[in-house]
């Protein structure tokens, strides 16, 4: 019976335990300061251009670039020709003046040569000045669309102020041609 009354109590005090354990508020959990939040700049969405060229799976081949010029050569009679039948009569002039200086400086280039620029500059010698009559008469035939009489290209030819500046010359032929 001793044990009995050694037990009891026992029994009673680990009772006394588990149903204290069970009552007893659940452990609190770690409070964890919340994390800032970083500042992110705003996300920029490029507009769409509406002139891009949408390529296809396959690419296309680069076209390559050729630097070498194909037409008639500057100052020549045929672009000076083909300059009067487009109607490009100033820089028609311009080319005109150039081959014929060129007769005597070969170095000279087309920058050299200026519509404000006087045209006795240009027609220092009787082979220039034979070099721009030829070309200028074939210039006007090309642009009027038929030939001239030596005649009438000679009326032509002296109605050009010898004294002039290059752009005289360009209003004169203009009027030439348009009939006046």
């Amino acid at each position: 019976m001793m044990m009995r009354a050694v037990l009891r109590p026992l029994a009673v005090l680990s009772l006394a335990v588990l149903l204290g354990a069970c009552t007893s508020p659940a452990p609190k959990k770690a409070v964890v300061a919340p994390k800032p939040v970083p500042v992110s700049q705003p996300v920029v969405v490029a507009a769409p251009d509406p002139d891009a060229v949408v390529q296809s799976d396959a690419a296309l081949p680069t076209p390559v670039f050729d630097e070498q010029y194909h037409g008639p050569d500057q100052g020549s009679l045929e672009s000076v020709t083909a300059l009067f039948a487009r109607g490009y009569l100033e820089s028609a002039l311009r080319e005109t003046m150039l081959a014929a200086v060129q007769t005597d400086y070969p170095l000279l280039g087309m920058r050299d040569v200026r519509m404000s620029d006087p045209v006795s500059k240009f027609l220092s010698s009787p082979k220039a000045s034979q070099l721009a009559n030829d070309y200028l008469r074939a210039g006007v035939e090309r642009r009027l669309g038929h030939s001239l009489s030596t005649g009438q290209w000679q009326q032509i030819w002296q109605g050009l102020p010898k004294q002039g500046r290059v752009s005289d010359w360009t209003l004169q032929l203009k009027r030439v041609l348009a009939g006046r």
